[in-house]
C-alpha cells in the first residue's frame, strides 16, 4: 500500500507524507529503497553523532539519489551542546555541516533539530545557544527556515520561541511529545503556523514510556489535538509518520488517511 492508494478518494492531502529511514531491521539503503515505493518523502534518521559521522558509501549508497523521493535529515539526538564555555554551538554546527555534506547529493530540504538538552533548566543559555548555532549555519549556507526546532520535553519550544521568531527558524511539531509532556498549549504560541513546516505523528506508548505507538492508539483528546494540527498545518509542509516498525507505520498510514477523509468531509458539510 502506498500513499495514493491509502488516501484514494477524495485524493491526496495538501502536504507531503513521509516515513523515517529506520523501519525495517536493515541498513539505511535497504530501508530507503523499500520505503520509496510507498512514500513520496523519506527522513534520514541520523540519530547518533559518532556512528553517522562514520558513514561511508556502503551505508549511504549513491543509488539513493535515484529514488523518486524528497529528503529531509533528522539530526542526531546527542549533539555536543554541553561542551564547556561557548564551545557547544560551534561544535554542533560543525557536526551538522559534516553530516549535511554526506548527503549533499540528496539535497535535503530541511534539518530537524532537537534543541539544547535540559532547555527547561537553561532558560538563559538555551536561547543563546540556539541563536549562535542558527547564525553559524546561516553563514555556511543552511537557511534558518530549513532548520526545524522540534518540541521534545518540558517547556523547551516556549523557552526558545523568541529566537525562533527573531531568526525565522522552522518548527517540527511532534504530537507524541506534545501529549506525553503536556505541551498542548504550544499550539497557541504566536505565529506558530507560520513557522511549522513539519509534523511528527505518533502516539505515546503507554506500555513503554518514551517510545512511539501507532496513531490508532490515540485517545479522544489525542485525536482532537491531531485534528487541530492537521487543520492548521500549511499546505506544502511534511507530515512524518514517525513509527519504527512496518506494522505500526502502515497501520498509522491507514489511520491518518481515514482521519483526514473524515475531517475533510466534516469541513465540506459545514461549508
Amino acid at each position: 500500500m502506498d500513499v495514493a492508494q491509502a488516501f484514494g478518494s477524495p485524493g491526496l492531502p495538501p502536504w507531503s507524507l513521509a516515513a523515517p529511514s529506520c523501519v525495517l531491521p536493515a541498513d539505511v539503503g535497504t530501508n530507503c529503497a523499500a520505503l520509496a515505493s510507498h512514500f513520496p518523502e523519506l527522513g534520514l534518521c541520523f540519530f547518533e553523532t559518532a556512528a553517522c559521522l562514520a558513514y561511508t558509501e556502503a551505508d549511504l549508497p549513491q543509488a539513493l539519489s535515484a529514488l523518486p523521493v524528497r529528503w529531509h535529515l533528522h539530526l542526531p539526538l546527542d549533539l555536543p551542546w554541553d561542551l564547556p564555555g561557548d564551545q557547544g554551538p560551534p561544535a554542533v554546527a560543525q557536526t551538522i555541516l559534516a553530516l549535511a555534506e554526506k548527503v549533499a547529493g540528496l539535497a535535503p530540504w530541511a534539518y530537524v533539530l532537537h534543541p539544547p538538552k535540559d532547555a527547561e533548566h537553561l532558560r538563559r543559555d538555551a536561547p543563546e545557544q540556539l541563536r549562535c548555532l542558527a547564525l553559524a549555519l546561516k553563514d555556511r549556507g543552511i537557511r534558518p527556515e530549513t532548520l526545524l526546532v522540534e518540541n521534545i520535553q518540558g517547556r523547551d519550544l516556549e523557552i526558545l520561541w523568541p529566537v525562533v521568531r527573531e531568526l525565522g527558524l522552522g518548527v517540527c511539531l511532534d504530537l507524541g511529545h506534545m501529549l506525553e509532556h503536556g505541551q498542548e498549549d504550544f499550539l497557541d504560541l504566536p505565529e506558530l503556523w507560520a513557522h511549522a513546516r513539519m509534523l511528527h505523528l505518533n502516539a505515546p506508548d503507554q506500555a513503554r514510556p518514551g517510545r512511539h505507538a501507532s496513531l490508532g492508539s490515540l485517545d479522544a483528546a489525542g485525536r482532537a489535538i491531531l485534528g487541530r494540527m492537521l487543520t492548521a498545518f500549511a499546505p506544502g509542509g511534511t507530515v512524518v509518520l514517525e513509527l519504527f516498525s512496518p506494522r505500526e507505520l502502515f497501520d498509522s498510514l491507514r489511520f491518518v488517511s481515514g482521519f483526514w477523509a473524515g475531517a475533510s468531509g466534516r469541513e465540506e458539510d459545514t461549508a
